[in-house]
């Protein structure tokens, strides 16, 4: 697992943009989800935060902030079993998404009947900023992306077409998803064979 940075490193330069997925090479990779490095990477995203915060960021930044933070306490206690997730925590995978050794997102995963079921994605804090934000070296574009494009390809792996399910916890979300592609699940979609089972 690549070493992640603190929150203080790289202060924010006035000269530096964000790199597009296109430049960045993004590398997806798998990992057990107890790995330190994930944790570390955990805890220093839930620092940087709050560091981000302090910046005079627009209100859609500060509201995907807000998102991300709960999104980062929610991984961070279902890796650590303090609550319970989706599916079972023996089956759960963790895939990272690297650049230049720095992890800039995370998701869990679960294979199920027809396809992946991605549990939950994070990316790091200061891929968020947007172009009227002030600028920081840190920021990759394309890291969520790339993390979705992962479950495709172990979906297609194991048989199941490509095959990508999942819950948008919030409405920006689901819209970032729409534009990936996805569409609301009906009943005809049989959602049991879509979704990990769990010990209940």
């Amino acid at each position: 697992m690549p070493t992640t940075s603190s929150a203080s490193e790289d202060p924010p330069s006035s000269l530096a943009r964000a790199e597009v997925a296109a430049r960045a090479s993004i590398l997806c990779t798998s990992t057990h989800p107890s790995d330190r490095g994930v944790r570390s990477t955990l805890q220093s995203w839930l620092e940087a935060i709050p560091v981000l915060e302090r910046r005079p960021l627009s209100a859609p930044t500060q509201v995907r902030l807000e998102d991300s933070l709960a999104v980062c306490r929610e991984l961070s206690r279902v890796i650590d079993g303090i609550e319970a997730g989706e599916g079972r925590a023996s089956e759960r995978t963790m895939h990272v998404a690297t650049v230049r050794g720095r992890v800039h997102g995370l998701c869990t995963m679960f294979g199920c009947p027809r396809g992946t079921f991605v549990e939950l994605l994070v990316t790091a804090p200061w891929n968020l900023l947007g172009p009227g934000d002030p600028p920081d070296p840190r920021t990759v574009r394309g890291t969520g992306t790339a993390l979705v494009a992962a479950a495709a390809s172990w979906s297609v792996a194991r048989g199941c077409g490509g095959a990508v399910a999942l819950q948008a916890a919030t409405l920006r979300a689901a819209a970032f998803y729409e534009r990936l592609g996805f569409r609301r699940m009906h009943p005809e979609d049989v959602p049991l064979s879509l979704v990990p089972p769990g010990d209940e």
